[in-house]
């Protein structure tokens, strides 16, 4: 017997959603820090003598809040008619190889769904790449049900550095993209540059992939201090959006969404994850319950809020954007 179509497709931030990846940090193992990624909010500090320690063993309070606050959030999708697929653990084994570490609870940043495209992205924590071994299989069978859908990895590259000036930073020639820095706009992709995370090299190569249909490919170059452009920008709606601009490079909106309505958030509210929401469909969004300024200023312009307790993940970098990446949203 044939196996039934069913599509995958984001072609937006704001279509109605239908189908999510969700993460899970419940098999979370802290890595060993590196100078290439480590600059970011004191993560050297924080892993100090944590490599190859679980998340459970190190924090067991922040673990058992991120777990409680990441199935909740996966009970609210599927209320609201969201099917919802989550990472298969990982084994010792797995987590133990060069190099250590695991964190599945961010699952934005390993894949990106642009279109039809499927695609396995290079993370400058190279020890999340092995986050690609969760949904091996899931992918496998998931894409056989969509003949139209298009399954690509990125290039492997060196995890060696060039060096650790912030203009060996700013230059890396290799090419990374991540979840966490990429917004679907129709055909304008926004990709964030701040030199944590995704590379202008990893742009590149994208605009080489989507050229062919038509895809534009912007980079969007944000201050040295934010790790992906969705911890301080978020799609609201079509026409609105959330940002600290001051964390913009270059103060202002991409051309794309130059005209577009902000609603302006604080630095503080943004490195508390304020600004990582996702749109459940057109005019209704999730965002952390703890972000009360801001779900006021969302409302006011007439989009209803969904609010879900999420400051634990938030605690360690990520949080609602960070911790789902939609497979499939319906026009």
């Amino acid at each position: 017997m044939p196996t039934q179509a069913r599509p995958i497709g984001v072609f937006n931030e704001w279509d109605k959603l239908r189908e999510v990846l969700v993460g899970d940090s419940a098999r979370c193992v802290f890595p060993r820090w590196s100078p290439d990624w480590g600059r970011y909010h004191g993560f050297k500090t924080m892993l100090h003598g944590l490599e190859g320690v679980s998340l459970q063993q190190a924090m067991p309070e922040r673990a058992k809040g991120m777990v409680e606050q990441t199935e909740a959030l996966a009970s609210v999708l599927e209320d609201h008619g969201v099917v919802v697929h989550r990472p298969r653990p990982l084994t010792d084994i797995e987590i133990a190889a060069s190099p250590v570490g695991l964190i599945n609870q961010f699952v934005r940043d390993a894949q990106i769904v642009v279109g039809k495209h499927v695609i396995e992205t290079n993370l400058r924590m190279m020890f999340r790449c092995k986050e690609h071994l969760a949904y091996e299989q899931f992918f496998r069978t998931r894409l056989s049900e969509d003949p139209e859908a298009r399954h690509v990895r990125m290039p492997d590259t060196t995890p060696i550095l060039t060096g650790e000036t912030d203009d060996d930073f700013l230059n890396d020639p290799r090419p990374f993209i991540e979840g966490g820095d990429t917004f679907v706009l129709g055909k304008d992709i926004l990709v964030g540059f701040s030199s944590l995370a995704s590379s202008p090299a990893g742009a590149a190569w994208l605009q080489r992939h989507l050229e062919p249909e038509g895809y534009r490919v912007h980079l969007v170059p944000l201050t040295p201090e934010w790790l992906h452009l969705d911890c301080m920008f978020a799609v609201i709606r079509e026409g609105l959006c959330m940002c600290f601009t001051g964390g913009l490079k270059e103060g202002r909106l991409p051309s794309p969404i130059k005209d577009w309505e902000v609603i302006e958030a604080t630095a503080e509210e943004a490195h508390s994850l304020g600004c990582n929401t996702l749109c459940l469909e057109p005019g209704a969004v999730l965002i952390g319950a703890e972000h009360k300024r801001l779900i006021k200023e969302i409302e006011k312009r007439g989009v209803q809020v969904v609010p879900v307790p999420f400051d634990k993940p938030s605690e360690l970098g990520g949080g609602i954007r960070c911790s789902t990446h939609p497979l499939l949203r319906e026009a």
